[in-house]
Formats: structure tokens, sequence, C-alpha cells
């Protein structure tokens, strides 16, 4: 009987039926598991809505408690809340006025540093320069009303160090925001000649000139946070006006104070266009390449390699210098100028062919002017936006680009760093992070700095609009999340994130404060976080191929290459891979007898060392060298080399524990041998020599050198009733201040990295060295951190953490900012972010010698270290004179000072070069107050010696902090221990090399 097809239906369904019966289970799990997937990738992002059901609070009293014993609150406002503050009391901007004030009608002026000049640039008659730090001139002026003005001047920068020229400007006395005490005017820079090649064909930046002449610049935000000119607030009648070098001297021209300027805006310039009667052109397209900048304000802006097929020109065979900027172009204030020629007067369109992926999301933004002028409004903050390849701006809408009236003939164009659009943004962001550190402290007062977790602090009775305050914090974060969409960043941007989190951890805490307490590691971590978002949204990089100009009936080029093309540029140089030669740079000479010198540093470390060798020591000497680059921190490969016996004849950038290591196997020259060493030695401090002496002989010398200072914020120190004079000189004054500070909701730092335990040894060395202790007995066969000496040492270092309890860990220079850490022991990398990243602290802050231990006859012993980088020479090589004439010049002042000063201006002042050669070191822009502070401490500079076996001290040392600090074991059990482990490791090690061997 034939099947129907209802039967065969009713089938069908039994068997499914029976099919998920049977696999219920498995089925069940994987719905289950979607659902999961589902939840879990809904759950992962960020919910944009979670401020819907905070109600929005208004009224609320935000003022912390602490805010007038705040010394923060001593600083000035910035500038946006100065402008907001007179802006709300009605304050306008005044019309029709100017005073032009010269240089030489100064009233008062500073008894040293000032000085009258004749004949700078193309200006006859004299000039007032400012010539050594703190010099000063002061001016009287009077205005005819109340209201907002603008002030400018001409300005001629002299021989100096290379940075830019910083003066601070008050008015009647008083600095009226933070940034008037840190005003940049930048020098002018141009290349010395045409890009060099190699002799592979690789190009290399010429070196960078400074360009004498007479600059005009308004007094501007230093990092280019507001589009305009600054305004300051002058009432009715007579001020003054005080002028005062901060940093490198320059010569003054015409100062001016005038009304505020109004910049015409496109549709108001279209208009005059039309009224002129200007013509659009017609068949024209000009491409600038812009690497080939003709002025730029800074040394650091410079040719850069570009591997993409479309950017111009291109060599798919060698390196190219085809752009310009990049990472190096980022400073609110920096500018570069290009020259443009064009052949007809008329109206053009402008634009740039660009890469912008610095900044995940985030547009970047460039002031661009036309022969000294902004064209209009709109051109005080042009915009680049984010994409992970090469795009075309059109200056103007995408749709209709902006038309630009050019008369025939030669212009200038030149882009600045602007970085307004996202100034209120990063101001909200800083005054909110300022308001948590308040906030922080209140917490720590009612609970101790290390509150029990479990109990009921009962925070909101004791400290006033707790949550209305935490919701408010929270709310900033969101309205600046949605401010950064309305600019256009991408949404799920990472540079997002860190404002999400800081909402929704605040908003946590106010729903459940019970768990405050607990979290205030998690809380100051996130204020660590916001300072460092707000200084990376403040670097505007941006990479430029080529400027165009152009006649409206010309099309746009192509941004990029096609993918083919790309591809095909790819897989060449993936096969290129395998037979190019990455390490070598520079000349590179083969077949004849050549020194052979590797260097463990970035490339650009490396590629200045080669121009140097290239263009001073093979000219003088006659020596011909290779330089290659082998990875830093990876030493090893020094050993492989030197076993396989293809070991270089020197190496730089080796780190400060490695020459014993090949001393002790034979394999490096005793550089006690040249006749001259003692001579060469002379270059360095006597203590930097310790760690590379080995059984009687030297092994190395330092390239450079670290270096611990006590930096201190004056404003909270005075606050706490001490002056500069009152900083702690000792260790036993330091412990007097810290319950000082702690009963203030702040606390003293010193660095401990647990981490990185090799750093452990180097916070130990200056307690142990400052109590008279040393390492090692016996030439280095037994470890003496058992002395009397080193267990005091090790009692005082624990101590700090132990009976004093300052925090185990902290990021130093984010709590220093915030005031929660005004006063610490950090390493010269500190100085460098204060004096780079921190211009609300211009004037607030300072640094001295590290405290010490007082010795019988007074003197305080601030004996410390910093094992650094050294160069060294293998014993294998056949030219051993040629290598140690290397050495001496690579060591020399001049060598250092040259390299010091490429570096800085290749790579900024974050890349000051910490040499080790005390006169190079004098010779570095430093300020006058620091290096005095520097070379005191150096007086007392000591390394630490190095043996075979050391690793273990290294290693047991952090083993020690660790038991006496966070496992409560009794100093000399855990130091007795340790020392035995060391002793056992340094006897095994001596007896492998056969150093106790008396054939």
């Amino acid at each position: 009987m034939p099947v129907t097809d209802n039967e065969l239906a009713k089938g069908g369904i039994s068997y499914v039926v029976r099919w998920l019966l049977r696999y219920k289970i498995t089925l069940l799990v994987i719905v289950a598991a979607a659902l999961f997937f589902i939840w879990w990738n809904d759950s992962r992002g960020y919910d944009d809505d979670a401020m819907a059901h905070i109600p929005v609070l208004t009224g609320v009293q935000q003022t912390s408690i602490l805010e007038q014993e705040d010394a923060g609150s001593k600083l000035e406002s910035s500038y946006l809340d100065y402008i907001q503050e007179f802006s709300d009391d009605g304050a306008e901007d005044t019309g029709s006025f100017e005073i032009k004030l010269h240089s030489t009608e100064a009233v008062k002026t500073s008894n040293k540093g000032t000085e009258l000049t004749d004949g700078l640039g193309d200006q006859s008659g004299s000039v007032l320069a400012l010539t050594t730090e703190n010099s000063w001139s002061e001016y009287r002026f009077e205005v005819p009303e109340d209201g907002f003005y603008q002030m400018g001047m001409d300005y001629y920068a002299l021989p100096g160090k290379r940075s830019s020229i910083v003066r601070s400007i008050q008015v009647d006395g008083k600095y009226p925001f933070y940034q008037a005490r840190k005003l940049e005017f930048q020098r002018m820079w141009s290349e010395s000649g045409e890009p060099w090649l190699d002799n592979q064909g690789n190009e290399f930046n010429p070196a960078r000139k400074e360009v004498s002449g007479w600059q005009y610049r308004d007094f501007q935000d230093p990092e280019a946070k507001t589009y305009e000119p600054l305004r300051f607030y002058l009432t009715k009648g007579e001020h003054t006006l005080r002028i005062t070098n901060v940093r490198e001297p320059a010569a003054m021209g015409n100062i001016y104070i005038h009304s505020p300027e109004t910049i015409p805006t496109y549709e108001e310039v279209q208009k005059n266009y039309a009224e002129q009667g200007y013509n659009q052109t017609k068949e024209v397209l000009i491409k600038v390449q812009a690497e080939e900048s003709s002025l730029r304000s800074d040394p650091t802006l410079k040719r850069i390699e570009d591997r993409e097929p479309a950017t111009e020109p291109y060599n798919k065979n060698a390196i190219t210098l085809n752009v310009f900027g990049g990472a190096s172009w980022r400073n609110g204030g920096q500018w570069a100028e290009w020259e443009i020629e064009v052949p007809e007067s008329g109206l053009y369109e402008i634009g740039a062919r660009y890469g912008q992926w610095f900044l995940n999301g985030i547009p970047v933004e460039r002031k661009v002017t036309i022969d000294g002028k902004i064209p209009f409004r709109e051109m005080n903050g042009v915009s680049f936006p984010y994409k992970q390849e090469f795009q075309i701006a059109k200056f103007g809408t995408e749709e209709e680009p902006y038309q630009f009236y050019l008369e025939k003939g030669n212009h200038t164009l030149r882009m600045e760093v602007q970085v307004g659009a996202l100034g209120g943004i990063l101001e909200d962001v800083t005054g909110t992070t300022r308001k948590m550190s308040l906030f922080g402290r209140e917490v720590i007062q009612v609970t101790g700095t290390n509150p029990d977790p479990n109990g009921d602090w009962e925070l909101e009775r004791n400290i006033e609009n707790l949550v209305p305050r935490l919701q408010l914090m929270a709310r900033t974060f969101d309205d600046t999340i949605k401010a950064l969409y309305d600019l256009g960043v991408t949404k799920g941007s990472s540079e997002v994130s860190t404002l999400y989190e800081a909402r929704d951890v605040l908003l946590s805490m106010a729903e459940d404060t019970r768990t405050i307490p607990g979290r205030m590691q998690q809380f100051n971590d996130l204020q660590a976080s916001l300072g460092t978002w707000v200084n990376s949204l403040s670097k505007q990089s941006l990479l430029l191929d080529y400027l165009i100009v152009k006649s409206v009936d010309q099309e746009w080029p192509v941004p990029s290459a096609g993918w083919v093309k790309r591809t095909g540029t790819m897989l060449y140089d993936f096969a290129q891979s395998f037979t190019k030669d990455y390490g070598g740079i520079g000349n590179v000479y083969e077949g004849e007898e050549v020194l052979e010198v590797w260097v463990a540093r970035g490339r650009d470390w490396v590629d200045i060392i080669k121009q140097m060798i290239d263009e001073d020591f093979t000219p003088e000497t006659g020596i011909k060298v290779n330089v290659n680059v082998i990875p830093a921190q990876q030493m090893q490969v020094l050993l492989l080399a030197s076993t396989s016996g293809i070991a270089p004849d020197v190496a730089l950038g080796v780190e400060g524990e490695v020459p014993i290591d090949y001393a002790v196997r034979n394999g490096l020259m005793n550089l006690q041998d040249y006749p001259d060493y003692e001579e060469v030695a002379a270059r360095f401090r006597p203590g930097a020599l310790i760690p590379y002496e080995y059984n009687g002989g030297s092994f190395a010398l330092p390239e450079n050198q670290n270096f611990n200072m006590l930096f201190y914020r004056k404003d909270i120190m005075e606050e706490l009733g001490y002056s500069e004079e009152d900083m702690p000189d000792t260790w036993e004054e330091v412990m007097d201040l810290i319950p000082i500070l702690q009963q203030n909701g702040m606390d003293f730092f010193y660095p401990h990295a647990p981490n990185n335990p090799a750093l452990a040894i180097n916070e130990f060395a200056p307690f142990l060295f400052q109590h008279g202790g040393e390492f090692y007995r016996e030439d280095g066969k037994l470890s003496n951190l058992d002395s009397p000496e080193a267990m005091d040492a090790f009692k005082m270092w624990t101590g700090l953490f132990t009976n004093y309890k300052i925090q185990k860990q902290a990021d130093f220079y984010n709590r220093f900012r915030s005031g929660e850490m005004p006063i610490g022991v950090a390493d010269y990398s500190t100085y460098v972010l204060l004096s780079t990243a921190a211009p609300e602290l211009t004037g607030w802050w300072g640094m001295k010698p590290m405290p010490g231990m007082k010795e019988a006859d007074g003197q305080i012993n601030r004996s410390t270290g910093g094992l650094a980088q050294t160069g060294m020479i293998f014993k294998d090589t056949e030219m051993k004179e040629e290598s140690w004439e290397f050495l001496k010049w690579w060591t020399s002042a001049d060598a250092q000072e040259r390299f010091g000063s490429e570096l800085e201006a290749l790579l900024g002042v974050e890349a000051r070069w910490n040499t080790a050669n005390v006169e190079a070191l004098k010779r570095l822009p430093w300020q006058e107050n620091d290096i005095h502070a520097i070379l005191e401490q150096w007086e007392w500079f000591k390394e630490r010696e190095v043996v075979i076996g050391g690793y273990y001290t290294t290693r047991h040392i952090a083993n020690i902090w660790n038991e006496i600090v966070l496992n409560g074991k009794i100093t000399r059990e855990a130091v007795e221990e340790g020392v035995r482990e060391i002793d056992k490791e340094l006897r095994k090690k001596r007896e492998e090399f056969g150093l106790d061997d008396d054939s």
C-alpha cells in the first residue's frame, strides 16, 4: 500500500521529536552557551545610558572641606576658568585700542641679566635683552576702559641651548592664570643642506640649523588648548606688566597691548571675494612636498620614511624620507612653513595628503595661516579625522572646500599644532581629577591610610554630600564622552575607555558607599590613568605627504594606492627581508680594515651616532666604522656573538652589570692597559667607575647614568610650614615629616617596584652607602649584607614601609601633580616629566639632592648610584688602538654634548641624554638651579660593586624586602637567610670560574 503524504509528514515529525528528545541535553547546553555568549557580548561594552536613572543634580555643594587647606588652591586658576569667571560677571572684549611699548621703555629691570643690544636682524637701534634666568623687565601702561585685552611682542632669539624661549607674564604683580607662568616663543630652524645618502642608497636627514631673525608672537596658551591668543582682564587706568626670563636668552622689540582681534568668518570673506570680483583660476594643480618644509619651530620636526606606494617620492629598494612630521609634530605651538608659488592671481582650493592614525578615533587639528595671517576664522582649527590609512584633507567641507584668494607669486603657508577643540574637554577631566584627589584625601582622613575594608566607616555621615559629589563627577565624565562623540570620535574608540571606567567606578561607589575604603587603591590608580589620558590626548601628531593648491576644475589626488599595488609592495618587502641587512646603519664598508661597533639602542639613537661618526670621527682619524643595531635589553646577543667568534670590536649601550660577566671570562680589554686611561677616566665621577672594576683592572666606560633627587611641591610644603630651606636633608628629618603629611591626607614617596626585583638593589643602595656599608667583603667572595651597617640600612629602608606606612607602590608623577604626594625621591625621568607635561606646576616645584645621613664632621652623606649603560672593547679585536680611539672620542665632552643636543632635537626634551661625562652634562640645556642641584648630588655619586654571581644579591634584596614588609619577618632573620643563599651562589660561581684557585 503506498504511503500517503500525510503519513510521511507524521513520520517526519515523529523522527524530529525522537531526535530532539534523544539530544535534548546537548541542545540545551548549546542554547545556553549561545544565550550566554549573546549576554556576554552585550555586557562587555560600556553602557551609554548608565546615567539615565541618576537625577540631574543642581545646587549641590561640591567644595571639599580640604579646599582651603589644599595647597592646590594656591595655584592660579586655568585660563578657561579665568575667562569664564570674568565673563559670568559681565566682562566683554574692548574695542579699537592698541598701545605699543618699546622694550627699552622699561620702568624697572632686574639687577642682573638685562642688557641693551644693537643691530639685531633688520632693525636699527637698541633693544632690551633678557639673557639670564630670572632676569626681568617691567612696563607701565594705561587702558581706557574695563574689559578683555590681548598682548604680544616682537622677539629675537639669542644664542642659547637650542630650546624654545620661555617667559612668564605678571600683570600688576600677579600671574592671572597658570598658563602665564610659561609662555613659549619658538626659535626658527631650517635644514643645513640636502638629505645625504649612504652607500646603500638610504636617505638621511640633513642637520638642522637655527635661523636668526625677528618674529612676532601673541601671548598664547603654550599647550594650544585655546583657539585665540590669551585674553587679560584689565580695569580702566594704569597697570604694570612684568616679563621674566624662565629659559633661554632673547631680545624684545615692541610689546603690543590691544583689543581682541576679530577674525572674519568664511562666509564674510566669500562676500568680500564677490565684491572684489575675484575669479576662479583654471588648470592649476600644485603639489608641495611636505618634507621640503622651509622653516620649522623645532629641530625635532624632520623628514621621515613612509612605505605606502602612493607616497611621493617612493623608492622600493631603499629608505626615502618622503613625509614630514609624524609623532614628533604633536605639541601645542609647534609649526612648520612651506613656500608656495602660484602662476596667477585668483581663487584656489587648498588641501593636503595626510596620515592620522595616532589617536584612536580622535581627530587632530592644525591652525593654518597664509603669509602670516589667518585667512578666516575656520582656519583656526582645521580638523584631520582619524583613519588607518592616508587621506586627502580638503580645507573646508567634503562637499564644498574653502576657496582662498592668492596673488600671483610666492606665498608662505604655515601649519601649527592646535588642541583647541579638546581644550575644554581636557580641562574638565583635569578639574574632576583634582576633585577626586580631594575626595580621596577626605576618605583617608576618616579611615586612615590602611583601613579595615570590612569596617563600617559611616562615610556618608562623615563626608558631606558624598553620594551627590560622586554622581556629579561621574556625570562630568559622561558629558565628556558625549562631547568627544560630537567631535567625531568613533564610538568604541579605546581612547574613551578610561572615561567610561572612571564614570562606572564613581557610580558603583555612590551605589554602595561601604565599598569605598576597600577600593581606594583602584580609585587612586584611576586618577593616574586619567592624568595619563589627558597627557596623551594633548599630543596631536600628524603625518604630511604633500600640500595641494589647485583650481576648482582640477580633481583631488587619490588618497592611497589600490589594494593590488599595496599587496605587491608588501610581498616585495617581505621577499627583500630575507636578504636585506636591517642591522647596518649608514655607510657600510666591505673588504677593508673597518672597526665594527654594535649599539644596543633604538634606531633613531643609532642613526645619530653613525652620522656623527661619518661627519666627525672618520674624517678626523681616518678610521672607518661599521655600526650595527642590536636589540636593547638583549645582552645575550653579545654573548652568543662572543662565543661564536664574531664579536664586534666595540659595543655601546651595554647594561651596567654585563661587563664584569665578560671580564671574568677574559673577554674584554683591560682599559687600564692604555697609557692615557687615567686621563679619560677623569671625565666621570670616580664612583661611576666602580661597577666596571675587576681584579685590578677596568673593563668599561660609563656612557650615561641615572640619579635620584628629592622633588617637592613648594606651595604645599609652604602650606605645611616648610620653606625651600626647610626641605629635609636627612632621613631623620624625612621621618619627622611623614606623620605631618599623613595627618593631612598626604604621603611621602620612596620608589619601590614590586614587579621588577632587579630595581630593589638600586632602591636599597643609598641607605647602605650612607650608613658606610658595602655589598661585599674580601674582594667579592662574601656578602657584606649581614654587617651592622647593612643591618641598620635594612631597618631604615623597610621601616619607611612598616613603621611609617608610606605607600608600597604609587604613580609618583600623577600623585605629585594632584598634591597627594607633595614630596618624594624619584629619578631623572620624573624631572623630564614635570618639566614637559605639568605646565600648571611651573614655578611651584623644585628639586634638591636626596636625603642622607649626617656624619661625624657634620657633612651629610647623600651617596647614591644609578647604574646605566656602558661602552666596552672586546679582547679578540685586531684593532685595539682604533677601538680605544673610538671609545675615547665617543665618551668625550664634545661628542656627548653633540649627541645629547641632536637627540633632544630629534625626539624632544623627553629624550634628554643623561650623560655620565660631567663637563658634557653642564653644557646641555638644564635650567640653572636644576643643574646646580644635580651636580651637588653627583658629588656623592657612588656605584655598587658588580661581582660574579651578584645576580643573587639582586634577587635576595628583593626577597628580604618582601619578607620584612609583607610577611612581618624579623629583619635579622630575613637578612641572614638571604646572606646564606647569596654566599652559597658566590662560592659556587667562584669555583666554577676558578677564581679561588691560586694556580
